[in-house]
């Protein structure tokens, strides 16, 4: 069967890869296909699939360099390209962080280099919840009105984890100061320009807390106001896990969030692979 890109919705946004072997071991021409459905749809679903994780990082990597995730002690043992995701246990003590990637948000966004994609396999999945919503963030940028666009030109964000850690992860311990020095706010323009599309993205998640050259609450509500209007039903996309799926996603032009299930009577692991970013780049409008 020749590989097909099906598009999941008329404007585009994710497509479902139909054809692939399950192993994703896939010819020059094929892969080929697959980065450059990636650049024009943003986030790809594959179904039943059936990967090693051997074979999840060789795939990933072929997108570019991979990136190991910290803390450590959440990378798949012998395998720490596999950044594992869920409530599953081995021998009653966690495997993975629970409770991983609640809020809107870009991988990344609150360091340097932002993480430039993610691929996540559903290794279980509970029957129901555990719902994963993306957003379409190249469709949240063209939406916006011509003088919010025009206001929004050339600012930054500061996205900030020293602030924001105990709100967005209150079941984990508190940063310590090694930690908070390791991981300083960062400043990302707002209106992202993507480096393959060229396209502009409204860049802005769930760590950030400042736009440069506005006063500091006038500027935090402003955010609230980007991501309510980045989470309106026309730009999202939401994905119910199968046994099998996998989706990969780019996080220079969407943002994601995880939805609960019931921990208490389900299962859920994931494995997650993670690309290295760039710098992001910060659109010419003017161009």
């Amino acid at each position: 069967m020749a590989l097909q890109i099906r598009p999941l919705a008329p404007n585009g946004f994710g497509a479902e890869v139909v054809g692939a072997d399950p192993t994703l071991q896939l010819d020059d021409a094929a892969f080929r296909q697959v980065e450059q459905a990636w650049f024009d749809h943003s986030i790809l679903v594959f179904r039943n699939l059936a990967m090693t994780p051997e074979q999840q990082i060789a795939f990933t990597r072929r997108l570019g360099p991979l990136h190991i995730m910290v803390p450590l002690q959440y990378n798949l043992d012998g395998y720490p390209e596999i950044f594992v995701v869920g409530n599953a246990e081995e021998g009653g003590k966690a495997v993975g962080m629970r409770r991983a990637g609640m809020g809107f948000h870009s991988d990344g966004e609150d360091k340097a280099i932002p993480n430039a994609g993610s691929f996540l396999f559903g290794v279980n999945v509970p029957p129901e919840g555990g719902d994963t919503i993306f957003a379409d963030m190249y469709s949240a940028w063209d939406a916006l009105p011509a003088a919010l666009r025009d206001r929004l030109a050339g600012k930054r964000a500061r996205f900030s984890r020293i602030e924001l850690h105990h709100v967005h992860y209150p079941h984990l311990p508190a940063l310590t100061e090694e930690q908070k020095r390791d991981r300083p706010d960062v400043w990302h323009p707002i209106a992202r320009k993507h480096p393959r599309s060229g396209r502009t993205a409204l860049y802005i998640g769930r760590w950030a807390v400042e736009i440069e050259g506005i006063p500091q609450e006038e500027g935090k509500a402003l955010i609230a106001e980007l991501c309510a209007h980045a989470q309106k039903p026309q730009f999202l996309y939401r994905h119910s896990w199968r046994p099998g799926d996998a989706v990969l996603w780019d996080n220079r032009c969407t943002q994601h969030c995880a939805t609960p299930f019931d921990e208490e009577r389900y299962t859920r692991r994931m494995h997650r692979t993670t690309l290295e970013g760039e710098q992001p780049l910060l659109a010419d409008l003017a161009a």
